[in-house]
């Protein structure tokens, strides 16, 4: 080094020597050439921005434990005699994280509240008072009383996420069906929801020793699903068979159809259950599809309904969702029901007068047609047929490896056998497993938008992958508009809203998507509002 790049290097270390340290800056410098003017003012502002920092990182108050905090804020420094086995068992291994609340709502606040990362992956809001943790669920949970959310966090003391699950539970407890006029109907809760099942239940057992011969195993119908008495016996009376069906028919059109229509409507198709199912939801349902892609909540259900009756048409379904109040439970009970049972022919196929018709491409019709009814892309339906054949070689693989083994007691070589068919199984298993991804990717990007995700169709492990990737892809489209205020902001205003539905095909009639995707948003740190079978991201929580 000559004399100029000797004083050169003696004056930086006099400007920048402290705050930086001594060596740091030697490596630095070492890597410029200072007699080059250009190297030279690079260097300068490299070594700006290093003290600048330096000086922010001096304003810090000094921890000795080199934890950031941790054990300050657990309080675990507050008892000397705690060992350092103690803390261990405890599973602290948490971070804190100071976050911000950055919202795309003008209504929110911006807090900063300390939060707590557990060795499970979950949230724990600490520092903040009983005041603070109310706002933070009421922004959550904006259709829920303060009293209910106060209620919940005194229940479970003071703990956030616990209290979360109790208000997403109580969220989707409390919605109620509503029909087409706004008008909300009260479903039998409690121990009359009870009773009612109850009997349900008292009525298939009394039955099910009776008819069990009589059922057909390869019917499209399941078996929880009660069929008129009509169905499956053919020795009842006549009256009392009718009787029957037309209180199938009521037990799942109420209130929306008297039951004076009901029987009319029945004796006028020749006391037929599936004529008279398919009469009233032509003569209640929509003329064509225009009039159903007007309520994107039927189109959902028309959607989910077609995937277990293909041959069905749109109208028709839609109008069996309109006669039973947009109940999927019900209109799969009537749906099932029309299959089940086809309609008797009638007159006019009877006699028939036959000419010599005109010659048509019925080859072309037919493709046609079946082209125009397919709803879904060639994608998924090909990875659905692949996940349904792999599942079902890994089954027969793995069946062959258990008969293998059990054979290996006897015959040694037999164990090769067995460890052979266990890793083919667990091959076509992985593949029916990726497959199965593929397909629900396929099925959601079919009924999704930009700012739209339905999940309606898809298990809950899919929906929680799914939803984490495409929330943040929404963010990151919104590009810098998000921060800003203005007009740049109204593409942004509506927020990602993800449609969970509200479980009422379920078993038990409540929601798995909703609880699970609203913990899982949560926990990622995504400020969300709840509604009714949807939930709406509406901003980030930042860190900083």
């Amino acid at each position: 080094m000559d004399d100029s790049s000797e004083d050169a290097f003696q004056e930086l270390e006099k400007t920048y020597c402290p705050p930086l340290d001594p060596p740091l800056f030697t490596a630095i410098v070492s890597d410029y050439d200072l007699t080059n003017a250009t190297q030279l003012q690079q260097l300068h502002e490299t070594l700006d921005a290093l003290r600048l920092s330096a000086w922010e990182q001096e304003d810090l108050p000094f921890d000795p434990s080199g934890t950031s905090g941790l054990n300050s804020s657990s309080g675990l420094d507050s008892d000397p005699s705690l060992s350092q086995a103690d803390i261990r068992s405890r599973g602290t291994t948490d971070a804190t994280s100071e976050f911000s609340a950055l919202s795309l709502s003008d209504k929110s606040r911006s807090s900063c509240l300390s939060y707590i990362i557990g060795p499970d992956g979950a949230l724990s809001l600490s520092g903040a008072s009983e005041e603070d943790k109310v706002f933070y669920l009421s922004e959550m949970f904006p259709s829920t009383e303060r009293f209910s959310i106060q209620h919940a966090l005194r229940k479970s003391n003071g703990d956030v996420e616990r209290s979360m699950d109790v208000l997403l539970n109580l969220a989707f407890f409390d919605e109620e069906p509503t029909t087409e006029d706004g008008i909300k109907l009260s479903l039998p809760k409690g121990v009359d929801g009870f009773e009612n099942d109850e009997i349900g239940r008292k009525k298939s057992r009394r039955r099910k020793g009776k008819n069990k011969s009589s059922r057909n195993a390869t019917s499209p119908v399941s078996p929880d699903h009660e069929l008129p008495l009509s169905e499956t016996s053919g020795s009842l009376n006549k009256w009392d068979a009718a009787q029957k069906d037309v209180d199938f028919i009521c037990s799942r059109t109420s209130p929306i159809l008297k039951r004076e229509t009901v029987t009319s409507t029945y004796h006028a198709n020749g006391a037929s259950l599936s004529a008279a199912i398919r009469a009233l939801a032509v003569a209640n349902g929509p003329k064509d599809e225009n009039a159903i892609s007007d309520h994107p909540v039927m189109v959902t259900q028309v959607a989910e309904l077609t995937q277990e009756f293909p041959a069905m048409t749109p109208e028709l379904l839609a109008g069996l969702l309109v006669i039973t109040r947009n109940s999927i439970s019900a209109a799969h009970e009537l749906a099932a029901a029309l299959v089940a049972t086809p309609s008797p022919p009638s007159v006019a196929d009877l006699i028939k007068i036959t000419t010599s018709p005109p010659p048509l491409d019925i080859d072309e019709e037919v493709s046609r047609g079946r082209g125009a009814g397919s709803r879904y892309s060639p994608k998924y339906e090909q990875v659905t047929a692949s996940a349904g054949y792999h599942y079902a070689a890994g089954a027969e693989a793995l069946t062959k490896a258990s008969a293998a083994y059990k054979r290996g007691k006897s015959d040694r070589l037999m164990g090769g056998a067995a460890a052979y068919y266990s890793s083919l199984g667990r091959d076509h298993l992985e593949r029916a497993k990726r497959d199965a991804a593929a397909a629900a990717d396929a099925l959601v990007n079919s009924q999704s938008s930009w700012n739209s995700l339905d999940l309606h169709g898809v298990s809950v492990q899919d929906a929680v992958r799914i939803t984490s990737s495409r929330v943040g892809q929404w963010w990151d489209s919104l590009g810098d508009s998000k921060y800003m205020r203005g007009s740049d902001r109204e593409a942004a205003q509506g927020g990602y809203r993800i449609i969970t539905g509200m479980g009422r095909h379920s078993h038990d009639g409540t929601s798995r998507l909703g609880p699970a995707v609203g913990k899982m948003l949560a926990r990622e740190g995504w400020k969300v509002e709840v509604g009714q079978g949807v939930l709406i991201v509406v901003g980030v929580v930042r860190r900083r």
